[in-house]
């Protein structure tokens, strides 16, 4: 049987190289689109993330602003309710510090808020509790060393994961001084309560 040699066709030669066109194409679409894609989730999760910080600083920054209230209203309004000449030689009241004051009072946030933390932080402290942690002591540090810095704020790794901290300065008034300064100047009463527990820590 006689053969005859295979010619390609115009069409079918047009056909393939419109594929081959096709497929470039589409790879090339399927790149730019899935680069595009990707960007835009990008730009959206920092979006999102900015957006949720933003709100969290804002409720902190709240929050704080109601535990300054909390002292301010100690002070003013309980302190000379329970700090009396003849109180002060027989029974000191803690509920009278401010910052007790504020710190108890805002334990019933965390109840409802966990994820939120006050402490009023210091390097020398009357109520251990308050002792600065290391990474607070800096904070404390910053704050002495740039008068006129009056917020920090960042994030900390934690066992939990980034935490966010938001940061005042603490002035004391000069009431507060009786207490923190020396223990000749503080309450007869303090000064015994502290004495029981073996922890007489003032600060200048």
């Amino acid at each position: 049987m006689e053969k005859f040699p295979c010619e390609a066709l115009p069409g079918a030669l047009s056909l393939t190289l419109d594929m081959k066109l096709l497929w470039k194409f589409s790879l090339i679409f399927i790149l730019v689109f899935g680069t595009g894609m990707a960007l835009a989730g990008l730009f959206a999760s920092r979006f999102l993330q900015e957006n949720a910080k933003d709100q969290v600083v804002q409720q902190a920054r709240l929050m704080m602003q109601s535990a300054v209230a909390m002292r301010g209203y100690t002070n003013k309004q309980i302190k000379p309710l329970l700090h009396t000449p003849e109180t002060r030689r027989t029974t000191f009241h803690p509920e009278t510090v401010p910052a007790f004051a504020a710190t108890e009072i805002f334990s019933g946030f965390h109840d409802k808020y966990p994820d939120f933390f006050y402490k009023e932080a210091t390097l020398n402290p009357t109520n251990l509790r308050d002792r600065a942690l290391d990474w607070e002591a800096d904070i404390i540090n910053t704050f002495r060393n740039n008068q006129s810095q009056s917020e920090l704020m960042g994030e900390r790794e934690t066992a939990n994961g980034k935490a966010l901290y938001l940061a005042r300065p603490i002035s004391a008034p000069p009431g507060c001084l009786e207490c923190h300064s020396v223990p000749k100047a503080a309450p007869l009463s303090m000064v015994r309560t502290k004495q029981a527990f073996g922890q007489l820590m003032l600060y200048l």
